[in-house]
């Protein structure tokens, strides 16, 4: 083998129609044309290098679709991307990394036009692929973007979940792995080996393609799960997973998921409590003004415990709430918070609850003490993801009201490895409807009319933005306050955590 081979990061996207659709997934395959470099008349799906500007493996498949198919944006979006993995081609003197993809088509696409790439394009199903001459491992690639339906209705839930925070979310998809090791695909296979590996990869799916933009605590806790299962195999009798009994493994498995689902209720009541002695008030005879937005487990469970500890002692806690658009999540928080509450007199006559538009923050943030506000996602520099609307509000407690201390609360589950790409930073959008079912119908009508006749007007439901270190006085988490260099410390850890789960797959 040759010790000079060129290194080559490309990647590889297989456009599908709906899993739901009546014909179910299919994926368009091209033959490549006489006037490309490398694998003429093989048939292949739509490839292309990752270039240096390209800010991301995710934007040069999209870049290499446009280009080769004139799709873009309006007509696809990401279905999954699968692991990367890597093939030597020593006939080209080639070390290829492919990182794989599947988009799905949208609703009224498009027609496929492909480019001198390209002689001819069909769509076939995934049993299908070897009947055609492809390129080298395409198969490999497929299998590490298409799932099992059981997987497929997993991930559908997560991604459909608008409701929940980041830390139920993580909860949800322990419960779904559960569901799966007790499910009839897993108690199919019939060796640990084969377990061991299955169950990785519906793992690795539930974390990376479930909901991509609240992914740190549910990649957290599901790799967490299986490096207890991991470690508790290889220091045992079993000397591995090829020694132990696939029941014995079954068993394990289900224990390491249930402890995990607990560990997560207490992680919350660590972080309340922690929280609680950062925001403790010097006098309980005036009031302490908080405001905060959207709905959070960690921020209901932390608020329950100050208006219940300040009001006992006497104290009066106002807290205002955005009611943040669209779905009204600033709402739904003030009802659980209110129902978590103990029946108290005190708490009745101590506790002010306020619920303004998401427009009204400049006129509210003058006079808290505190901004508070729950972390989906943290980076190693510092910089934190939550709903859109948080960092409005903290740049204008910067600038209208400096006394103000803009607390992030999160479990350290919510911090994500140094090894992340540009498009964790992407904003993520949801259904417009979402935005326009608030407005009167006749707005709605006139609208659709102006679109209909030509005006390019587009309707955007951001859900979530990033906050950067700069406007943050002060990360509290579930083992205690936390400086940048200490979120640093356990994202590496974290990336080390995922190397040592997933390296061989």
């Amino acid at each position: 083998m040759s010790l000079n081979l060129r290194q080559r990061s490309v990647v590889s996207s297989f456009i599908c129609t709906s899993p739901s659709s009546p014909n179910g997934l299919t994926f368009a395959l091209f033959k490549r044309s006489n006037d490309v470099n490398s694998y003429q008349g093989k048939w292949a799906v739509c490839s292309g290098s990752i270039d240096a500007d390209d800010p991301s493996p995710e934007a040069a498949a999209k870049r290499e679709i446009q280009e080769e198919t004139t799709l873009s944006d309006v007509d696809i979006t990401l279905l999954r991307k699968g692991k990367p993995f890597s093939l030597t081609d020593e006939r080209l003197n080639t070390r290829w990394t492919i990182h794989p993809f599947a988009w799905q088509l949208k609703d009224g696409a498009k027609e496929i036009k492909f480019d001198w790439e390209h002689t001819e394009y069909k769509f076939i199903k995934p049993e299908d692929i070897h009947e055609y001459d492809h390129v080298p491992q395409l198969e490999v690639g497929m299998e590490r973007v298409l799932v099992r339906p059981e997987t497929e209705e997993a991930l559908a839930v997560l991604r459909n979940d608008h409701e929940s925070g980041a830390q139920a979310l993580a909860v949800k998809a322990l419960e779904m792995l559960l569901k799966a090791v007790r499910g009839r695909e897993l108690s199919q296979l019939a060796t640990s080996e084969e377990f061991w590996a299955e169950l990785r990869w519906r793992t690795w799916h539930l974390a990376k393609n479930g909901r991509p933009s609240m992914g740190a605590a549910i990649e957290a806790e599901l790799f967490k799960t299986l490096d207890f299962v991991s470690t508790r195999v290889s220091s045992s009798v079993y000397e591995g997973i090829g020694g132990i009994p696939l029941s014995d493994l079954k068993g394990i498995t289900e224990t390491a998921i249930s402890e995990r689902i607990s560990a997560t209720q207490h992680s919350l009541e660590s972080l309340a409590q922690y929280c609680l002695d950062c925001m403790r008030p010097k006098s309980f005879e005036s009031v302490t003004n908080i405001v905060t937005l959207s709905s959070s487990g960690s921020i209901t469970r932390t608020l329950a415990r100050f208006v219940e500890s300040t009001t006992k002692n006497r104290g009066y806690v106002k807290i205002t709430v955005l009611e943040s658009r669209p779905g009204f999540e600033g709402v739904a928080f003030v009802n659980t918070l209110l129902d978590s509450l103990r029946e108290d007199k005190d708490i009745h006559s101590h506790l002010k609850i306020e619920i303004v538009s998401d427009a009204s923050i400049a006129t509210v943030i003058g006079d808290a003490q505190y901004l508070i506000f729950g972390g989906d996602k943290v980076l190693p520099n510092g910089n934190v993801s939550n709903k859109i609307g948080t960092l409005t509000a903290a740049m204008l407690s910067k600038e209208l009201n400096p006394a103000c201390k803009v607390l992030a609360l999160f479990t350290t589950n919510k911090i994500t490895g140094s090894g992340f790409d540009s498009e964790h930073l992407k904003v993520e959008y949801n259904d417009p409807k979402e935005l326009t079912s608030a407005w009167p119908e006749s707005y709605r009508q006139q609208l659709n009319e102006n679109q209909e006749n030509g005006y390019q007007v587009e309707v955007k439901n951001a859900y979530f933005e990033w906050v950067p270190a700069k406007y943050i006085d002060q990360y509290i988490s579930d083992i205690g306050a936390l400086e940048k260099a200490d979120i640093e410390r356990l994202a590496s850890e974290g990336e080390e955590l995922e190397k040592r789960i997933f390296g061989d797959l």
